[in-house]
């Protein structure tokens, strides 16, 4: 019997995309950033390097012995297929309408993303330098020393920004350091990467090449894609509330209670789940308790945009109560989140600041008996349970 050959076999043997590629300078990359030809799938909105990663990026560049890897890139022609896009830095989002012939980026976007603020002088690499002595991109949160130059100079779009900086240090107008500078920055803006490009690729075959591209083909998380999807609707999980109930830890002295950094998406994301349970007027249910695997965001993301600001700013007062009750009684100072996020919840439940005398015993007995540490995630929601009983204190 003949073998059955399959008719898309026969188109893969033919089609090969490594033809679809070619090199690009960073100064022209960094040029398609700033016009907003190069955007980002909205999927990849909440990636982000720390300082310290792109510094590693700056001197591999400079020193590297290889060149870094390619770029992957899908060249947007029928808008009807793209997935929806932002713009670089401030990730704003592209209208639909002007979605043809964007390049969107999707692998690639912390690299480009680290070069254009180096291009820019942004805010965040105001503590990087060339440290010409060391021979090395270096953090410096200090005053700066005669052998150092800010990244964000020494790369700079405009050449009279690096020109005039030359022009008011003396120490760097050696013909030897200026020339040797003005040779880095030349390297800089005529370092090629490698684009790779496909075109109008659906949503799903644009985050399956992401999901192979990054971190040795690891999923994009479930978490990740509702936090993108509540993104479409115009709410920015990070900026409207995970980093401002982060801002009030840090305030109190508490951002410590961070352990893991994996933690700093879903605590804040599982202390909602009382906000939600109220917005909806719904019955307590044991797996709505504030522990990470309690977290909901497949059903929060579902809420309309005002319904989504609305259980961020009660959570978000609600955790200021909490803060606030802990200082006026002298509490000790937690040892763990689950005693701020527990409390979090009583106070929605509650729905004040205000307690009365028995609720406010009864919240400090809680705060000075519970223990954590040995409990699974079924005793923990029991404990949560019995606290919240204290809306019924009187």
């Amino acid at each position: 019997m003949p073998i059955k050959i399959n008719k898309n076999l026969e188109y893969y043997s033919t089609f090969d995309p490594t033809k679809e590629s070619k090199p690009i300078s960073l100064g022209q990359l960094c040029k398609d950033i700033e016009a907003r030809k190069l955007t980002l799938p909205i999927f990849q909105t909440y990636i982000r390097w720390k300082v310290e990663k792109s510094i590693e990026l700056l001197n591999f560049q400079l020193t590297g012995k290889a060149a870094v890897s390619p770029i992957s890139i899908n060249v947007i022609e029928n808008k009807d297929l793209a997935v929806p896009q932002v713009s670089f830095i401030d990730r704003e989002r592209i209208d639909s309408e002007e979605l043809e012939g964007k390049h969107s980026v999707n692998d690639g976007q912390q690299r480009l993303s680290c070069n254009y603020k180096a291009y820019t002088d942004h805010e965040d690499f105001k503590c990087v330098v060339l440290d010409i002595s060391v021979g090395k991109f270096i953090m410096n949160t200090g005053a700066l020393k005669n052998c150092q130059i800010p990244v964000g100079v020494l790369y700079n779009k405009d050449p009279n920004v690096f020109k005039k900086y030359l022009e008011k240090h003396k120490a760097l107008q050696v013909f030897e350091v200026s020339d040797l500078l003005t040779r880095v920055r030349n390297k800089f803006l005529g370092y090629y990467y490698t684009v790779n490009y496909a075109r109008d690729l659906t949503e799903e075959e644009q985050r399956e090449w992401f999901e192979v591209l990054n971190l040795a083909g690891s999923k994009v998380t479930d978490v990740e894609v509702s936090l993108t999807e509540m993104l479409i609707k115009g709410v920015d999980y990070y900026k409207e509330y995970a980093e401002r109930f982060e801002e009030r830890l840090r305030q109190a002295s508490l951002e410590k209670l961070f352990v893991i950094k994996a933690t700093q998406i879903s605590i804040p994301l599982s202390a909602l789940n009382a906000a939600y349970e109220i917005l909806k007027g719904k019955k307590h249910t044991s797996n709505f308790s504030p522990i990470p695997s309690d977290v909901k965001a497949s059903i929060i993301c579902k809420l309309e945009k005002d319904e989504i600001r609305s259980i961020f700013n009660t959570s978000l007062d609600a955790l200021d109560w909490v803060i606030d009750f802990i200082e006026q009684h002298n509490l000790k100072e937690p040892e763990r989140i689950d005693y701020i996020t527990y409390m979090i919840g009583a106070f929605v439940y509650i729905g004040s600041k205000q307690l009365n005398s028995k609720q406010t015993t009864y919240l400090i007995d809680w705060y000075n008996s519970v223990e954590f540490a040995t409990k699974g995630n079924g005793e923990r929601r029991e404990v949560f349970d019995e606290l919240i009983k204290i809306k019924d204190v009187k």
